[in-house]
C-alpha cells in the first residue's frame, strides 16, 4: 500500500501568516534582510482569503467556534494557510491569458498605487469560494496535521524568532478587547 504523498506549503505563505498572527513587538526583532524576499502578490491573496474569511465568518465543518482559544486560533490559522495555497495553485491553473492578467493587476496596484478592478476581486473570489470548497476540514481536526503546520507557521523566519503559543494567544485577546472596546 502506498503512502499519501506529504503536502509541501509554500514558505512565502507561512511567513505572511506568521507576521500576522505575531505580535508587533516579536516582528520588530525579525532582521530587516528577513523582509527582503517578502512576496505582495502572496500577501494581497492572503489579505483576501483572511477578509474573506472575516466578512463570511469561519465555516461550523472547521470546529473553531465552540473550542477554546488555543485549538480556534490554530485551526482558523491553519485553515487561512491552506485556503491561500489552494487560491493560488487556482490561479495559477487559470488560462493563460486570465492567469497573466490577475498577476500584472496585482503589481499594477502596488506600483501604481490603483484601484482594484472589480474583474479582478470576481475572479480571486470564485477562486476563493472554490478553494474553501476543497479543504479537507478533518486534516485539520487530526491534532498531528495541525500542530505540524502550527508549528511551521510559528518558526517560518526560523525556530529562533518564533513566538510561543502564550504570546500569540494573549495578542489575540488584547485586539479582541480592543475591538470591544470600540463597540
Amino acid at each position: 500500500m502506498r503512502k499519501k504523498k506529504q503536502t509541501s506549503i509554500d514558505r512565502r505563505i507561512l511567513r505572511v501568516e506568521c507576521l500576522r498572527i505575531m505580535p508587533e513587538y516579536c516582528a520588530m526583532l525579525l532582521p530587516e534582510k528577513m523582509y527582503e524576499n517578502f512576496e505582495f502578490r502572496i500577501a494581497f491573496i492572503h489579505q483576501g482569503v483572511v477578509a474573506h474569511i472575516e466578512t463570511i465568518g469561519t465555516p461550523e465543518e472547521l470546529g473553531a467556534h465552540d473550542t477554546t482559544k488555543n485549538i480556534a486560533i490554530p485551526r482558523l490559522s491553519c485553515f487561512v494557510v491552506l485556503v491561500t495555497q489552494v487560491v493560488l495553485h487556482r490561479i495559477n491553473r487559470l488560462p493563460a491569458l486570465f492567469k497573466r492578467a490577475v498577476w500584472e493587476t496585482i503589481d499594477n496596484i502596488v506600483d501604481e498605487n490603483a484601484e482594484i478592478p472589480e474583474i479582478l476581486l470576481v475572479v480571486i473570489n470564485d477562486c476563493l469560494e472554490r478553494a474553501i470548497g476543497e479543504i479537507n476540514y478533518s486534516q485539520l481536526k487530526n491534532k498531528t496535521v495541525l500542530n505540524r503546520l502550527w508549528k511551521s507557521i510559528k518558526s517560518a523566519y526560523g525556530e529562533k524568532y518564533a513566538p510561543s503559543d502564550i504570546e500569540i494567544f494573549d495578542n489575540f485577546y488584547e485586539s479582541e478587547e480592543d475591538l470591544d472596546d470600540a463597540e
